[in-house]
Parts: C-alpha cells; sequence; structure tokens
C-alpha cells in the first residue's frame, strides 16, 4: 500500500507540473522563419499555415490561442481557419511566447547526442500526420481529412511535455524501452504511474484542442479491436493509430518505443484499406515527409544568432504595441467584494481546469479581494488518502503548488467543519499544515475558512488577515468558499470519470497481450499433447527397428551393409532421444518442492552443464546479494533448467569454456529470487530473440539441434512457479534472468 500510494503521488505530481505548461517547445529554424515572415510585413498566410502545419508545439499554441480569442469555426477547428482569422500581432505573440528547444551558442549539435533527438521526435510527429493525411484521404469524409492530419501530428505531445519538465527522468525511460525494447508508454506507467498518452489528453483538454484530436492524442496506443464503432471519433483515432504504426515501421523519425508494431494489418482491415492502398500508402510517405522536413530545419545545425535577431526585432514591435495599448488602456482599481471574487474566479477556470487549478486561482483571487497575506487553499482528493494537494500565494504574490502529508492522528478537514460553517482561527486546528509550510507568515494571523459543497468539506482556505474584528466572515466570504468547493467537487467528480475511463483504456490495451498469451498456452498445451501421443506410437516401432538392426549388425559380414546397418542403429538411437525429449517436455514429473539456496542449485546445475558438454570445468562468476537466499522448488528440475540455460552460454561461443557471469538479487518485495546469468557470445537478434524459448525453434543450421532446451527450461520453471526473461543484441551477448519463488 505505501508503494502504491507513492506512485500515485508521483503521478499527481507529475500532471500537476504537466498542466502548468502554457506551449511546448519548438525548433529554432522554425520559430526564426515564422518569426521573420511575421515581421516584414503582411505575410503570405498560406506560407504560415504550412510552416505552422509541420509544427506540434506552434500548431498547438495557435489552436489554444485561437479558443482563447473566441474564434467561431464554421466546422471542426482548422489551423488555416485559426491562422486567417488571427491578427498577425496575436500570431506574433503566440511564436514568441513559446519557448525554443536547445539554442547554443557553440557549433555543436548536443540534440543529436541524445538517444532520443528532440528533431527526430518533431520528424515522427511531421511523419504521422502526413500519413494520417494519406489514410484519411482514402477513409474519411473530406471535412475530417484535416483534422486527421492534425491528430497525427499532435499525437505525442504528451511525450515532448515529458521531455519538457522532466529530461533526465525521460531520458532515462527511453533508456530502459531501449534496452528492454519495449513500448516507452510501458515503461512510463511503471516509472510514473501513467503515460504520455494520458498526459496529451490532459494538455489537450488544458489547451483546447479540438475533440477528434484529444481522442486520438489518448487512445492510439489502443488495441484496434477494442475500440467500440460508436465511439466518439473512433475512426479519427484508428487512423492516427495505423499512422503511427506504419511511420514507426519505416523509421521515419523516432518516437522512443522500441517494441514493434504488429497490428498494421488488423487495422488495415478496420478502416477496410486493401493491401494494394496500404502499399500506396507506403510508397508516397517518404517523399511528402521530404517535401515538408525541410520546413523544421532537420539538416541544419542550431544556430541561435538567427533566432535571437528575430526575437530582438519583435520585442521591439511589441514595446510599441505595448506603449500604444497603454496610451489607450485605463487604469484599474482593486475590486472588494464577493461577486467580483466569484466572478473573477470563475472567468479564470473553465471545464477542464482541475481541482489544484481551482485552488491555485481561489488562492489568487482571495489574495486579491481581501487584501490577505499569505493565502493558502488545500484539497482533499479522497478521505482515505493520507496526503492534500496545496496551492499557496505569498505576500509577494508568488504562486505554488505541492503535495503535504497529513498526519494518521489529524484528520485534514478540522472537525468543527463538519459541525458548522464558520471561520477559526489556523494555530490549533491545522497545527499540521503550519509546520510544512515554507513561506513568511505570521501564526496567530492566520485563519481558515471551510469549502463545503453541502455537508461535505472538499477543501479549506487558510489566509493571513492584518485586521482583528471578524470582519471576513461578514463581508460574506462563505459565500465564495461554497462558490469554490461547489466547483472543485465537480472537477473533481469530472476527474474521477476520467480515471475510470483511463484505467478501462489500460486494461482493454492489454487485452490484446493477454490474448497472444492465452493463444500461446494453448498452443503449447496441444503441442504437449500432441507430443505425448506421437512419443507414445514411435517408441514401439523404434524398438523392433532398434533390435532387428541389431541383429542383423552380429550376424552380417559384408562391410557396406554392415555400414549401412551401424548407421540404421545410430539414426535410431537420436529417434529415440528426440521422443525422450518430447516426452521430457509433453509431461515431465510433478515437481518435489523443497528449499534449497540459490548457490546450490548454482552449483547443481554447474556440475550437470560440464558433465552433458563433456568439459572439466566451466569459466562463471557468481555475484550478487542472493546468493545465500533459499527458494521453494524441485532441485532436479531447477537444476535441469538453469543447466539448459548455461549450456546455451556456452554454446554462444565459438569453442572454450565461457565466460559466464551470474547475479543473484531478491525482489523489492521480497516474494522471489531472481538469477540473471549473462554470457558475451553470438547474441541474438530482435526476432530470435522473441523465439528463442519456443519448443523446436533454433537459429542454428538445419540438423544440428532439435531447438528444446530454453523451451524445456521455461516449462520447468513454470511448473515451480517461476519464469524466465531473456535480452540479447547480436555479437554483444545474452541475459538470461531465472525468477524463482522465495522461501
Amino acid at each position: 500500500m505505501p508503494e502504491q500510494n507513492n506512485q500515485k503521488m508521483v503521478a499527481r505530481q507529475v500532471e500537476r507540473i504537466v498542466r502548468q505548461l502554457t506551449s511546448l517547445s519548438t525548433l529554432p529554424a522554425v520559430a526564426a522563419d515564422l518569426l521573420g515572415k511575421l515581421n516584414d510585413g503582411p505575410a503570405d498566410p498560406s506560407l504560415l499555415i504550412e510552416r505552422i502545419e509541420s509544427d506540434p508545439a506552434l500548431a498547438a499554441r495557435v489552436l489554444a490561442l485561437a479558443h482563447q480569442e473566441r474564434i467561431a469555426f464554421s466546422g471542426e477547428p482548422t489551423l488555416a481557419e485559426a491562422v486567417s482569422k488571427l491578427s498577425p500581432a496575436l500570431l506574433r505573440e503566440a511564436v514568441i511566447s513559446v519557448k525554443v528547444f536547445e539554442v547554443l551558442g557553440s557549433d555543436e549539435d548536443a540534440d543529436a547526442k541524445r538517444l532520443l533527438p528532440r528533431k527526430q521526435m518533431a520528424l515522427h510527429s511531421l511523419a504521422t500526420g502526413c500519413c494520417a493525411g494519406q489514410i484519411a484521404e482514402k477513409v474519411l469524409e473530406p471535412e475530417q481529412r484535416q483534422t486527421a492530419y492534425l491528430a497525427g501530428l499532435l499525437h505525442d505531445i504528451g511525450k515532448c511535455a515529458l521531455d519538457e519538465v522532466m529530461p533526465k527522468s525521460f531520458a532515462k525511460m527511453v533508456d530502459q524501452a531501449h534496452n528492454s525494447q519495449l513500448g516507452l508508454a510501458e515503461v512510463e506507467q511503471s516509472h510514473l504511474g501513467l503515460d504520455h498518452a494520458v498526459l496529451g489528453k490532459r494538455l489537450g483538454q488544458k489547451w483546447s484542442l479540438p475533440e477528434p484530436v484529444i481522442s486520438a492524442i489518448w487512445l492510439h496506443h489502443c488495441d484496434g479491436q477494442t475500440l467500440s464503432a460508436d465511439l466518439d471519433n473512433v475512426q479519427i483515432v484508428r487512423v492516427v493509430a495505423l499512422a503511427d504504426r506504419i511511420v514507426r515501421q519505416l523509421g521515419l523519425g523516432h518516437s522512443g518505443s522500441y517494441d514493434q508494431p504488429e497490428d498494421i494489418e488488423e487495422l488495415s482491415k478496420l478502416l477496410s484499406i486493401t493491401p494494394r492502398q496500404l502499399a500506396e500508402i507506403t510508397d508516397n510517405l517518404v517523399q511528402a515527409v521530404e517535401a515538408k522536413r525541410t520546413l523544421l530545419g532537420l539538416e541544419a545545425t542550431d544556430d541561435p544568432s538567427h533566432y535571437y535577431a528575430m526575437v530582438r526585432k519583435t520585442a521591439t514591435d511589441l514595446a510599441q504595441d505595448n506603449r500604444k495599448l497603454n496610451s489607450t488602456s485605463r487604469d484599474y482599481t482593486q475590486l472588494s467584494g464577493q461577486a467580483d471574487l466569484i466572478d473573477d474566479l470563475l472567468n479564470e477556470v473553465d471545464e477542464n481546469a482541475s481541482a489544484l487549478d481551482i485552488a491555485q486561482a481561489m488562492a489568487g483571487c482571495w489574495q486579491k479581494h481581501c487584501q490577505s497575506g499569505l493565502t493558502c487553499v488545500f484539497v482533499v482528493p479522497d478521505s482515505t488518502e493520507p496526503y492534500v494537494e496545496l496551492a499557496t500565494v505569498d505576500r509577494r504574490g508568488r504562486a505554488e503548488v505541492k503535495t503535504l502529508e497529513v498526519p494518521d492522528t489529524m484528520p485534514p478537514i478540522p472537525e468543527a467543519f463538519r459541525r458548522q460553517t464558520t471561520v477559526l482561527p489556523v494555530a490549533d486546528a491545522a497545527k499540521w499544515l503550519t509546520e510544512q509550510l515554507d513561506a513568511d507568515f505570521n501564526p496567530r494571523l492566520l485563519k481558515m475558512a471551510p469549502l463545503k459543497m453541502g455537508d461535505e468539506a472538499v477543501g479549506v482556505v487558510v489566509f493571513e488577515t492584518f485586521t482583528d474584528d471578524d470582519a471576513p466572515e461578514d463581508r460574506g466570504l462563505l459565500l465564495s468558499c461554497k462558490v469554490a468547493a461547489a466547483t472543485i467537487a465537480m472537477a473533481q467528480a469530472g476527474h474521477k470519470h476520467e480515471l475510470l475511463a483511463e484505467r478501462f483504456v489500460q486494461v482493454m490495451s492489454t487485452l490484446r497481450q493477454m490474448r497472444a498469451e492465452l493463444a500461446k498456452q494453448q498452443s503449447l498445451a496441444g503441442l504437449a499433447e500432441m507430443a505425448a501421443g506421437a512419443a507414445h506410437e514411435l517408441n514401439n516401432p523404434l524398438s523392433v527397428i532398434s533390435g532387428r538392426s541389431q541383429l542383423l549388425l552380429e550376424a552380417e559380414t559384408d562391410e557396406d551393409k554392415k555400414q549401412m546397418l551401424a548407421q540404421i542403429q545410430s539414426r535410431t538411437n537420436e529417434i529415440s532421444q528426440i521422443v525422450s525429449d518430447l516426452l521430457a517436455f509433453a509431461r515431465p514429473p510433478q515437481p518435489k518442492k523443497q528449499s534449497v539456496s540459490i548457490r546450490e542449485l548454482l552449483d547443481k546445475a554447474i556440475e550437470k552443464t560440464c558433465r552433458e558438454c563433456g568439459i572439466g570445468s566451466m569459466e562463471i562468476e557468481i555475484a550478487g546479494d542472493g546468493t545465500g537466499d533459499s527458494v521453494y522448488v524441485d532441485v532436479h528440475q531447477i537444476a535441469q533448467s538453469v543447466s539448459c540455460i548455461l549450456t546455451n552460454a556456452l554454446q554462444s561461443y565459438k569453442g572454450g569454456n565461457g565466460p559466464v557471469w551470474t547475479n543473484c538479487g531478491v525482489a523489492s518485495d521480497g516474494k522471489t529470487v531472481s538469477v540473471a546469468i549473462r554470457d558475451t557470445g553470438c547474441g541474438m537478434n530482435a526476432e530470435t530473440a522473441a523465439k528463442a524459448a519456443d519448443p523446436f525453434f533454433s537459429s542454428c543450421a538445419a540438423g544440428r539441434r532439435r531447438g528444446m532446451g530454453l523451451a524445456h527450461a521455461q516449462r520447468l520453471l513454470s511448473l515451480n512457479g517461476g519464469n524466465l526473461k531473456l535480452i540479447s543484441e547480436p555479437n554483444a551477448g545474452t541475459t538470461v534472468t531465472v525468477i524463482l519463488p522465495k522461501v
């Protein structure tokens, strides 16, 4: 439970940080080129649209700006219509407000040294947009085609956001995805409790992107068959999903995922795309992307000088505009009263605001209208959670959000607020809060009021008042609290609904993997039955052939015939061994489990390997803290299983007896022990590694080996509650990790 709570806190913190983003970073060449066209007088709208449509950061920023300016679109929002209806000054402001990624003062291109360069991410997004547009031409109505392109261009904005706010952690997750050949979303889920698709959806909602685009950002990793045909925008989601798979398969740019796209044919069928049409899309895509990639400046090393010149000129123009605005604007006096406070609060939040967004807005509005010092608003996510989310505005107006722990002995909502709605001193009611506040305040001046929805309090506002009377309550501050509570409660209800939907999608996303695993298990079960039957039927005729050939060999005097009979005898023995292997795989004996140390298991496996390989000893190093731990297994079966792995490790070298390394460790939950067996032999490619544990599969030339080693090892491990994982690279070696139940 503590680990689960920690992951929840990490997920909330990551989501909170990402939601603070007002835009993503663009590439220097794109920003400089666009600023140059906007600064040089009236620009050709088609050139502006062409450049904005090539960059996810600018495309998202322009759409968000169009929503803020309440642009009325003739249909589904498009970049072309947004650019045509926004003024050049607003477009210029949008471009200069977008951050620029990796602007360097030297000739060194740091981006190219990253495992996942931002330029390659941008190229992947552009290629996915182009591919989605081509697919849409064949399966969607004309009015939906531009939306499909836009959805493809923006499908990975959550990934860009993670790279923006936590670049080092993001780089480590990309590295893990690379080393384990996994999808990046799967690695993100294990580290953060959510993935870039969910974060991208949240950003899309905050920036008020079109609903079909948000759906595609969120659901493009899902199994196409699990998406209901009745789901809104399902066709656009499938179009973007197929486009993403095609672009990854062609290697246009890089997405950071290293799993192989396997459902291209399935998605094509769902979209009624013929193989001929699919081939046509693939053939035309590279040319289409090449025509647009120059707009991203992917061929040039980032040189910030041109960008800085454009920024300076733009800043001068903006200063002139601001002077004109200041000369015509009026001076506003500070508003007071609850009507103004409520009006400001409701104007600062929209339907996509989270509970913490509303709390942050409430703290700022409260301080502004009530002339308070330090002002805090904390929200209780759930009565069972041991923490609260807090938004603060200090005396200087600096805003901050954080997550605070609540002591087990102290309820986050004071008991007094459950009985009455009033304003209370903080000193005794929430001492845990003041102890964790890192700000300048006077504890004696702190008061608090409940944010109550009916009889239920969803949070508390804490404020530093510089008056000693009861004026705050008399002025009706509690009315503002009720409005804020209602707004927060609705946001929390919406968030819970979103979480349920996301969990459902996550379950659906694993359905394909579960179906594949079930099919494999059923196939293995059928193979085992077939193998047992075949072995049983072959034993009797083999015995007859072996016996008769032996008798004939003993009586034969002709040397040629004796050689042929000896060959028959030898081949019969080989078939008999195959039959024995089949029976061992199909019907292994039930394990006789006992407690045994890892070191003892390894010693038995090494002895067995040396004996079967005909060597006196092998070069092996045993390390790790888990060698002294015990597991509950059948000693003979697990020793046999590990011996199969060690034999494979020895055979990966051209000759000799190693070296082989083992590392033993205990899992963090204390339930399993892992033994990683590593060699530096010939290794395997991804396709061979994926099939290495399948029965009868072998990468060796035909007739050399039956390929039962790892399959037999896996079967014996499964019988004993264990498992194995394999990672390999050609010419770099293989690591097989055996996982066993700890005593």
